[in-house]
Formats: C-alpha cells, sequence, structure tokens
C-alpha cells in the first residue's frame, strides 16, 4: 500500500493565523492556566482588541458577551490582552517553590500596570542575550554523519553546458532528463551519505557511503548498526574553470567521476571526505581530519588559498584558515552524535532518557576542526566542530560578514572591493537597534541610510549549526542548547528581493539576527536548518514547517519576512528536507511525498515529459511518490535526490524510477571528451603581448 500524501498526525498541523500548531495552543492553555476555547480566541485576534487590567479579568464574576466563562465560575473579559501577559510574565513558567512569589509579584505589577503594553518578544531575547553564553551541544558534525544513506537521482538536463545559456531542444536527449531518474546505477552501485551543488552551479559532488558496518552498545538502547560515511567524493557537471579538480578543463563532464587529492598535499594516500561546497566556478571539500582543499575559479578569493595573482587552478590545493585567538583547544561539551537527533524528535530515537542526560552532561576539551562547508558564485563559508564561522572571497555585498564592502576605485567606471583570500574568522553579530530596546523605539539609520545595528551581548560566543550560502547571501542557525534556548537565525550579505527576510531590500553587512524567528510559537517549533537559494531563503523548523523568504520566480511579488508555506503545513505535511536553487524550490515530507515550484526550463522541477516547465504553487512530484528523499540540493539546471532503500516498501517505490546508464550517454561523454582542453596547472595564465602581427 502506498505511502498516503497527507500526514495522519495533527500536532503540527497549522491552527493559528501567526503560524502556531495545535501543541503549541495546548502549550499556551497549561502555562496561562486557561481553557483551549479561550486561548484560541485570543490568538485568532493576535491578542488586540479592549484592554482591561489583567486582575479584574482574572476575579471578574460576570461572563463577558461571546467568551465562554470557565469551569469555576470565574469569566474572563473579552478580548483582553492575554497574549501580552504571557509574554510578559508567564514566559518562564515558577517552580512550586517559587510560585507564592512569583503570584505576588504579578498581582503587584497588575496593580501599578494596569494598562500597561505587553513587551514584545524581541525584549526577552536581548535580556537572555545579555545573560551570558549558552552551554551549546558540540560538536557540530557534517551534515552527512545525520543523514541516511540514499540512491542518488536527479532530474534536470546533464549537460551542464546549457544552463544560464540556452534551453533544451524541442526533441528532449536521454540525458535531458524530465524528472528524478538513477544516475548510472550500474556504474555507481554504492549509496551515497550528501548530495552537494548550489544555487549559481551547474557541477555537482556526492559522498559515498562506508563500505563497513559498526556497532556500538555503549550509547544505545537496543543493539543496531551504523553506517558512516566512507568519504569518496565523485564530482558531474560544469567543469570550465577546473572546477572539478580533474587536472584539466573542459566544458563538461557527464558521468560522475572520482575526486582526488594529490597525497604529497595531504600526506595520507586514503583520504576520506565528510562535507563538500559548490559555487558556481568553484569547489571545496573537508576531509575527516578538518583540513579544507579548494580547486576552481578564484578570482575574488573564494577558494581561499591565500594566492590573490591566481585566478583559476584546476588540481586541490589546501585552503588557508586564519583564526585569531581560537587557534587554541576550546572546552566545549561533547555529546554523542545522535543527541542532537534526540532532542529534534526523542519518539524516532534509540537514545534512552538516561543515555540523553548523561551525554547532556560530559565535558571535554577538543581542537576544533573544520566539518561543513557552503559556497555561493565568488564567496565560501566553513563551520568549525565547535561552530565558529568563516568565510573568503567577495566582499562585494557584505557577505563576507566583516563589517565592511572596502569599495574603492580602481579605474573610470570601475569599482574595487576588499575580498578576502584566506578564510578569517568571524564572531560579530548583531541586531538592530531599536530591537535591542525591544521593539519599542523606531529603528535609526546611519550616515548611509542603512538600519543602525549593535552587537549582541553575547556576539563573541555564539556558534552556529548550519550555514548555506546563496548566490550573495548567507543564512545560518544558532546551535542548539542544553539548557533549551531557542536557536537563532542570522542572515547577512546581499538583501535583493527581501532575501534576508529583514523587511526591507538592503544589504546587511554582519550577520544580522532574525527577530521573526523569536517568537514565542517557536519554543516548541525552533529553527533547525537554513537553505539559501539565488535570491530566497527557506527555514525548517523542528515540526516541518517551512518558512520562506525573497524570490525565486521571474515574476510575482517577492516576500519581504518569513512567511509560512501554509500549502504545506495547513494540509499536516511534515517537511523533512528542503532545498532552493536558482529558480525552484523544493521541500520533501515524512510521508513520501516531494512537491517543487517556481521555472524548470531544464527539466529541473521533475513533473516529467509533458508536464508544465513551471509552476507558481507547489506541486506534486508524482515521479518520488512513495520514495523517501533524505537529502535534496537544487543548483542551476538540475536537481539532486537521495532516496532511502531500507524495506520492501523503499524497494518497490525504487523499482518504479526510470533509470539513466551510461551507454546511454557514450556519444555525448566522447564530444565532451573531444572539447577537453589542457592542464591549466596553479599558475596564472599568462597575459597576451598586445602588438602589430606579422607582414605578409
Amino acid at each position: 500500500m502506498p505511502r498516503p500524501r497527507k500526514s495522519s498526525g495533527n500536532e503540527t498541523t497549522v491552527s493559528l493565523p501567526s503560524g502556531g500548531t495545535s501543541a503549541d495552543l495546548q502549550h499556551l492553555s497549561t502555562h496561562l492556566g486557561l481553557p483551549l476555547d479561550v486561548v484560541g480566541a485570543v490568538m485568532t485576534c493576535q491578542g488586540m482588541g479592549v484592554r482591561t487590567s489583567r486582575s479584574s479579568a482574572r476575579t471578574s464574576g460576570a461572563t463577558d458577551a461571546g467568551v465562554a466563562g470557565t469551569a469555576g465560575g470565574e469569566a474572563i473579559a473579552a478580548m483582553t490582552n492575554v497574549w501580552g501577559d504571557w509574554m510578559t510574565e508567564e514566559m518562564t513558567a515558577p517552580t512550586d517553590s517559587n510560585a507564592a512569589v512569583a503570584t505576588a509579584n504579578v498581582a503587584a505589577s497588575d496593580a501599578d500596570n494596569e494598562l500597561t503594553d505587553a513587551k514584545p518578544a524581541s525584549s526577552a531575547a536581548a535580556t537572555t542575550a545579555a545573560a551570558g553564553p549558552r552551554a551549546y551541544l558540540l560538536p557540530i558534525e557534517p551534515r552527512s554523519a545525520n543523514t541516511k544513506p540514499g540512491l542518488l537521482l536527479q532530474t534536470g538536463t546533464l549537460d551542464a553546458t546549457i544552463p544560464g545559456r540556452g534551453s533544451v531542444g524541442k526533441v528532449p536527449r536521454l540525458l535531458d532528463l524530465e524528472c528524478p531518474t538513477r544516475l548510472f546505477p550500474g556504474l555507481l552501485g554504492i549509496k551515497f551519505v550528501a548530495v552537494v551543488t548550489s544555487a549559481t552551479a551547474c557541477h555537482s559532488v556526492g559522498i559515498t557511503q562506508d563500505s563497513f558496518w559498526s556497532m556500538d552498545e555503549t550509547y544505545y538502547a537496543k543493539t543496531t548498526l551504523l553506517c558512516h560515511p566512507d568519504g569518496q567524493a565523485y564530482g558531474w557537471g560544469r567543469n570550465e574553470s577546473g572546477q572539478l579538480g580533474l587536472g584539466y578543463s573542459s566544458p563538461c563532464v557527464p558521468v560522475p567521476t572520482l575526486l582526488s587529492i594529490d597525497a604529497s598535499k595531504t600526506g595520507n594516500s586514503q583520504v576520506r571526505f565528510v562535507s563538500a561546497g559548490v559555487g558556481k566556478h568553484h569547489t571545496l571539500l573537508v576531509t575527516d581530519e578538518g583540513a579544507v582543499y579548494a580547486t576552481g575559479g578564484n578570482k575574488c578569493g573564494q577558494l581561499g588559498i591565500n594566492n590573490e595573482k591566481l585566478e583559476a587552478c584546476d588540481r586541490f590545493r589546501k585552503s588557508v584558515v586564519v583564526d585569531y585567538g581560537a587557534d587554541e583547544e576550546d572546552t566545549v561539551k561533547i555529546v554523542h552524535p545522535l543527541l542532537s537527533l534526540y532532542l529534534s524528535n526523542p519518539n524516532s530515537c534509540i537514545f534512552t532518557h538516561a543515555h540523553a542526560a548523561t551525554a547532556k552532561n560530559t565535558k571535554t576539551t577538543q581542537k576544533q576542526q573544520h566539518t561543513q562547508a557552503s559556497c555561493g558564485e565568488n564567496i565560501s563559508a566553513l563551520l568549525s566542530s565547535t561552530g565558529h564561522l568563516y568565510t573568503a572571497g567577495s566582499s562585494e555585498f557584505g557577505q563576507l560578514g566583516n563589517g565592511e564592502t572596502g569599495e574603492h576605485i580602481i579605474a573610470a567606471g570601475k569599482l574595487g572591493y576588499a575580498n578576502c583570500q584566506k578564510f578569517i574568522h568571524r564572531d560579530v553579530f548583531v541586531q538592530s537597534e531599536a530591537e535591542e530596546k525591544g521593539g519599542m523605539a523606531p529603528s535609526t539609520l546611519d550616515a548611509k541610510g542603512k538600519v543602525k545595528c549593535v552587537p549582541l551581548g553575547d556576539s563573541s560566543s555564539i556558534r552556529l549549526a548550519t550555514v548555506s550560502c546563496g548566490k550573495n547571501h548567507i543564512i545560518a542557525v544558532e546551535a542548539p542548547s542544553s539548557d533549551g534556548e531557542l536557536p537563532r537565525v542570522f542572515s547577512w550579505g546581499c538583501g535583493d528581493y527581501g532575501c534576508l527576510g529583514h523587511v526591507v531590500q538592503a544589504d546587511e553587512y554582519m550577520p544580522r539576527l532574525l527577530s521573526s524567528f523569536r517568537g514565542p510559537m517557536f519554543t516548541n517549533n525552533p529553527p533547525v536548518e537554513a537553505v539559501a537559494g539565488s535570491n530566497c531563503s527557506l527555514v525548517r523548523t523542528k515540526n516541518g514547517h517551512v518558512y520562506y523568504m525573497g524570490k525565486h520566480r521571474s515574476v510575482g511579488e517577492a516576500t519581504m519576512r518569513p512567511t509560512l508555506i501554509d500549502a504545506l503545513a495547513n494540509n499536516g505535511h511534515v517537511v523533512t528536507a528542503i532545498g532552493a536553487g536558482s529558480q525552484t524550490v523544493f521541500c520533501s515530507t515524512a510521508n513520501g511525498v516531494t512537491v517543487s515550484w517556481g521555472h524548470g526550463n531544464h527539466g529541473e522541477l521533475g513533473y516529467g515529459k509533458g508536464e508544465n516547465k513551471s509552476s507558481s504553487k507547489p506541486k506534486f512530484v508524482n515521479t518520488l511518490d512513495s520514495c523517501l528523499v533524505t537529502s535534496l540540493v537544487c543548483g542551476m539546471g538540475h536537481t539532486l535526490f537521495l532516496v532511502r532503500d531500507e524495506d520492501a516498501e523503499d524497494a518497490k517505490a525504487i523499482k518504479k524510477l526510470p533509470k539513466l546508464e551510461e551507454a546511454d550517454v557514450a556519444q555525448f561523454v566522447e564530444q565532451m571528451k573531444s572539447k577537453k582542453g589542457g592542464e591549466t596547472g596553479d599558475e596564472p595564465p599568462k597575459k597576451k603581448q598586445r602588438g602589430k602581427g606579422k607582414k605578409g
């Protein structure tokens, strides 16, 4: 029986206008001590209405019209600002020993401030930030460590010479994939734990699953077998700048090819990769020892190899990482790799509560190493195991996060920027001056007309869990903490079309707090992942809701602030994987449903033969019905998926998928080989001499 398209659960169904769920409603009801219907009525009006004395609202004996009385005969005044009351006083439930003191304080506050407006959530956030650093759950692991291995699928063209320059012909070739298709199962008889591309990239990288299994009975409630990434990296797609690191440049490498690094540069003949980043003209690979290697275009320093004269290289070179003051060993809380999974969904993990408590309290000292990478058009970002952020590349839109662009005049009509040639640690995180004051004061502007921002109180100690680069902007999510603090979301760089979520189309030169995710609706539904498209951003929460900002279609209005994709949330879909590309957006759910929308001229939306090439609203990708997608990424002209293959139901769903074998593209492969360029090496290209030609 195929998996149903709608979730059977209702705890994550959005039932409130502000994006809250029934579980959030129950949480409010419990903390406020009010009936569900009363809390629902207040939330529906979003806290607006007749402001009455909070004390009189609690003691009034008359039942006001339109609002039902409580079980004990006590009535609640209609449309009172209970929302604001709860925000001010009930955010932290008092313990039994302090309940009497808390009640007395509330009563005193009511007597003195009967008509005082409630403080917004951002005030509470600022207070928390000033309280001191958080107890983060570290280390930060590669994304592949928490991804179930899957079979590799692609939709969109394998001819990487077309995207951004032309369109697929009227008669599609076999390599122009119009729906998700298994890539070369005969050649790649392996599973992958990571697939990587980006909104501006026409090439991709995949990291394979390990061929051995290991057993760990210490932390698990029952015996289980776990797999770890083998670390072999395969690359395919556009290679005009040597971005695949194969030692030569070529228009396209259509078949996934094993990538390697010269043993003389690594000191190890068997390097294992755990993460990768893919930009428009460059690629980063991260090893299991935390070293970073880069290849491809380097005009803006995005390779981080500290060589300004080298504009491109076609072999991997080691990146330079500078960490002022953070090279020392960092004392952090080390937890078991599955604790983060336990915290996000305790019922789905084989951890017990006792194991989780033990892991939370485990402290040790470790030397940080790099575990995650992400790339944009001319920007690269790294995350370390201790959650530190590093960036290199272009600073044109402030995407380095160092507070400046360094704009200067090179020549008449030509501007230059203070690009960064090596990876440098960025540790300043800001919020607007108005948000620091609780959102009550109007936003102030600096001399350049930008919103004035100030550093967060705990700026230097903030650690990140994920980072994602769009074309010219970056979005990141803070690491979870053992004390239950709500993870924050930060965005910076180019603000075109509102892709940063700060309501205005303005660039941000430092990681700025996205205050939209600080409300109480996210207390039990915190953000866990963010991805960036060319000019849009997506944020996924623990309950599987997705928020969108920016614009990914050439028509229509831009979304200037994070907005819930209610077409999914209102139908009970729990989203587990998200992706955003050049003009596409994808979401996959826990029930084997995948939807996409946007513009896909090359088949990257995956709707199939004869179907439309675009959609303004989320539309089912029917080929993936019943397939559980463990990971997905969107590039330019193509989309990649990893599909689970663990049981009979998975096998049945996979059996229906079309396949593409190496023989199907053999002719195209030969065409690309004939156009293969010579090795560019590590030396910068020589400029051609200007002069008169030979006389005849």
